[in-house]
């Protein structure tokens, strides 16, 4: 094995050669735009926007009203059926029953709704999330709300506090 003389010259470079500077911007940027996607990919999606007056409309109402723990305006989201049945105290006692479920990382899908002159059944989805294994794990079940048309209003005809069904008047 020959080894080079100590008067031949260094090896030249193919290319161009780039600056530091640029090679620390590039990176910067390249790791902003992952940044960005990672954010854009894990901020939730705004609510879906739901016909005024549909029942769509009146269980998103009911459900975003529970689940900012208003409970005067979720009971008034419910038919007389069951309010006819249970108090707001009742029902307060029962969400502080329930109150586990705004601690559930949940979604809540509206798959579909069939509605029959002033009855509607609203088909959901809901996907709770768990830590644990790689990247957690999602568990998907789905419910039918009853819903009913009285004065022209949509309101949930079934006692339930979130989505979860109650046993009340006993």
């Amino acid at each position: 094995m020959q080894h080079p003389s100590p008067d031949a010259e260094p090896a030249k470079r193919i290319g161009p050669r780039v600056p530091r500077a640029v090679l620390v911007v590039g990176g910067a940027i390249v790791a902003l735009i992952a940044l960005a996607l990672v954010v854009v990919l894990a901020v939730p999606k705004a609510p879906t926007a739901y016909d005024p007056g549909s029942p769509e409309a009146a269980f998103q109402a009911f459900y975003q009203a529970y689940e900012a723990g208003d409970m005067d305006a979720a009971y008034a989201l419910l038919g007389s059926s069951v309010t006819s049945q249970m108090t707001l105290a009742e029902y307060r006692r029962l969400d502080a029953e329930q109150a586990w479920q705004r601690d559930q990382d949940r979604r809540v899908l509206l798959l579909g709704a069939d509605l029959i002159g002033d009855r509607a059944n609203l088909r959901l989805r809901i996907d709770e999330f768990s830590q644990g294994g790689l990247g957690g794990n999602r568990y998907s079940s789905e419910r039918t709300i009853r819903l009913v048309r009285e004065g022209g209003v949509w309101l949930i005809d079934e006692p339930i506090v979130g989505i979860e069904n109650v046993a009340y008047g006993l």
